[in-house]
């Protein structure tokens, strides 16, 4: 008996490797499974992956310019393969060609095509400026306020970097919910519009969502005032793009406690040597784009600040009506010194600097948008050859006066003011 049940339980122990596998079973096997690899390959489609990294990503990006400093986060890389995937989906959007290079000039100033505004997110430091900053101006904002905090985003583009990533991070982290936040979302191109669209439904963000207005941001207006405005429309030099124009309507829908970023854009005047700052400077440089300020490397000699503009200043603003499409307002005056002979050809160059919110700014050459922005038409101490319309020849002693032009082509224009010292000192000899 115990032979029988040894016997017995070898035989039922061995008899999975008893059974016989016919050839074809093997093959036919193997025939489901690379069908059923392909059905579910054929699930997962490029763009249900692309979603899921969309989310993924952009929650990463924000994560790390929220808590880790700006030299150490590799965000530039990070940001690349961002716009990647926002580009995907503003591909997939199917927007029409005429709708996505659409680019003019209005009364307000350049309006950028769509396809150009969609590299604004590479633009790293900017990103995490205005990232950190908005993040910031909302935790202040939400220990005054326990009411929904109303945002508004004019002139924001295809992507609006500065507030579609965090608030696809707010939802994941629960850091505010819809009923804490409410954005609204403006541009006047229509292309910019359906991207926006797109994007808000592939992040999942549509409950943090007021309204996407399609329309000149001049010309929103909304019955119940904002806690928070961001706005950056502006090229170097603070010049072309209608950023003043737009800052000083959107000042009004402003709470009055309100906050406006950037706190304040400070432009000043200087007086180079083209060749060295442009040129020179930069021959054992590695790139013009800075994480951190410079020592600069060539010698300038600053005239002064000539604008700050800021939520004070907007809110006081008074123009001078010029015609049906121009106003001035007058910014301040500077003082051109005595300048060096070695210098033979001296250029003026607009420098800009941003305050986006408390510690957060952006200074000279850490985005394309802080570029100092060189005006040839203003001869300092020489007179050119083939002298052009617009051209103002100015000296050591004159002061110039600088006013804003707010119309299609809006920038600084100086003029030039014969110092009264220099009177004095004639009339005393």
């Amino acid at each position: 008996m115990a032979n029988l049940h040894s016997k017995s339980a070898q035989t039922q122990c061995f008899q999975p490797e008893c059974t016989t596998h016919q050839p074809w079973q093997e093959h036919l096997a193997g025939d489901i499974k690379d069908q059923l690899r392909q059905q579910i390959h054929a699930q997962i489609t490029p763009q249900s992956r692309y979603l899921h990294e969309l989310v993924q990503q952009t929650n990463n990006a924000v994560e790390n310019m929220l808590h880790t400093s700006f030299e150490k986060n590799g965000l530039t890389a990070q940001l690349e393969e961002l716009y990647s995937l926002y580009k995907y989906f503003y591909d997939e959007a199917n927007i029409a060609k005429s709708w996505r290079t659409r680019r003019y000039i209005n009364n307000t100033g350049l309006i950028i095509s769509p396809d150009h505004c969609t590299h604004s997110i590479k633009d790293a430091r900017r990103v995490y400026a205005f990232t950190r900053g908005i993040d910031a101006a909302l935790k202040k904002l939400r220990q005054q306020n326990s009411k929904t905090l109303r945002v508004a985003y004019p002139a924001c583009g295809p992507f609006a970097p500065f507030l579609l990533p965090l608030l696809s991070y707010y939802k994941h982290t629960q850091a505010y919910t819809p009923s804490d936040l409410q954005v609204t979302l403006i541009d006047i191109q229509q292309g910019a519009v359906e991207s926006l669209q797109q994007l808000v439904n592939k992040l999942g963000i549509g409950e943090y969502i007021e309204n996407i207005v399609c329309c000149d941001a001049v010309d929103f207006h909304s019955e119940k005032p904002f806690q928070l405005i961001v706005l950056e429309a502006l090229q170097h030099g603070f010049s072309r793009e209608g950023h003043m124009r737009l800052a000083k309507h959107f000042a009004t829908l402003l709470d009055e406690k309100g906050i406006f970023l950037p706190q304040s854009i400070v432009v000043g005047a200087a007086v180079v040597d083209a060749q060295k700052e442009y040129v020179e400077q930069w021959q054992t440089t590695e790139t013009t784009i800075n994480p951190e300020p410079i020592p600069r490397e060539v010698p300038r000699v600053e005239l002064g600040e000539i604008l700050n503009v800021n939520l004070g200043m907007l809110r006081k603003m008074k123009t001078q009506q010029q015609d049906e499409f121009t106003q001035l307002y007058q910014c301040n005056a500077v003082d051109i010194p005595e300048l060096s002979p070695s210098l033979k050809r001296q250029t003026l160059i607009i420098h800009t600097r941003i305050m986006v919110y408390e510690n957060e700014q952006i200074t000279e050459y850490q985005s394309g948008i802080t570029h100092p922005l060189p005006d040839l038409q203003v001869c300092i101490n020489f007179t050119p050859r083939d002298l052009k319309p617009g051209d103002l020849l100015v000296k050591s002693g004159d002061t110039l006066q600088f006013y804003y032009c707010l119309n299609g082509l809006p920038g600084f224009l100086p003029i030039a003011l014969e110092n009264p010292k220099n009177k004095s000192v004639l009339s005393a000899g």
